[in-house]
């Protein structure tokens, strides 16, 4: 969403993802606790969350709040529908855990790449950002902000070589 409502909705998921963060809790956890504080707060509204644990080792561990799932090479991965947080109380999230292939590039965007719309009205939609989603992240901001940006973009690629992390020291 956009205006005051909106920011203070955001600046409290912020400073309460941060916090949850240290605990060093599982995403699923993570985000149930997440949901809970919004639910409390006096700022009404519900958001989209993907929380994402990457390991050195390449393994990763996804939890989804109603966010668009992240592409890995090209390919949206799957993950189970959800309510975004802020909606429903008792509300438990999935978690998938899986690894890395030894070279991939995992894409994380926002609804503002998918949702972007041309000037006659046609979106950019999964197809095209399933496409462009081997490209840097900037590129893919640019690209969507071309086709016409309606909604904040927020694009995050990450490039993995299990060879590059075996290199790394300990």
């Amino acid at each position: 969403g956009k205006g005051l409502q909106a920011a203070m909705i955001g600046a409290v998921a912020v400073g309460a993802l941060r916090s949850i963060a240290d605990e060093q809790i599982a995403p699923s956890a993570a985000l149930e606790r997440l949901n809970q504080v919004l639910l409390r707060s006096e700022s009404r509204g519900f958001i989209t969350c993907l929380c994402m644990v990457l390991t050195k080792e390449g393994g990763i561990v996804l939890a989804n709040a109603g966010h668009l799932a992240p592409y890995l090479n090209g390919a949206e991965f799957p993950l189970e529908a959800s309510l975004p947080l802020g909606i429903l109380a008792g509300i438990t999230y999935s978690q998938s855990t899986f690894d890395l292939p030894a070279a991939a590039r995992l894409t994380l965007l926002s609804d503002g790449v998918v949702e972007a719309r041309s000037g006659t009205g046609e979106l950019f939609g999964f197809d095209r950002t399933s496409q462009v989603s081997r490209l840097p992240a900037a590129e893919i901001a640019a690209k969507a902000h071309q086709f016409g940006q309606q909604d904040d973009i927020t694009v995050i690629t990450l490039d993995w070589s299990a060879l590059a992390s075996s290199l790394a020291p300990a």
